[in-house]
């Protein structure tokens, strides 16, 4: 009734789960406060960077995954990027160009935002 030895080696073999000791545990959260500590800087950046690529793949699959509906029920490409056009004022009058560049400055731009 035992399972022949053909099949167990065909298997992945089992792997027991290591438990550390609470000391061990203890000196590896020291050693990691002393390495957080002393490159802080580049951990979080670190962090970042990674949240960052993980959440545009996240949302890239999303998107794909998603595509049929968006392009049928809102007629929008949702991996299609936006195209930013600007407009070409008419060169006949030079105060209408001033006031088409103060009008296209984002209210969203970083530069606008901290004047």
């Amino acid at each position: 009734m035992h399972p022949s030895p053909s099949s167990s080696s065909s298997s992945s073999p089992r792997r027991y789960k290591r438990y550390l000791s609470e000391e061990t545990l203890e000196r590896n959260r020291e050693r990691s406060k002393k390495y957080y500590a002393q490159n802080r800087a580049k951990v979080l950046a670190k962090l970042k960077s990674n949240y960052a690529r993980k959440r545009e793949a996240e949302t890239t699959a999303y998107c794909e995954k998603h595509r049929g509906f968006f392009l049928s029920y809102f007629h929008v490409d949702p991996l299609a990027r936006p195209v930013a056009s600007k407009d070409e004022a008419p060169a006949s009058s030079p105060h209408h160009t001033t006031t088409t560049t103060t009008s296209t400055v984002n209210a969203l731009d970083l530069a606008y935002i901290l004047n």
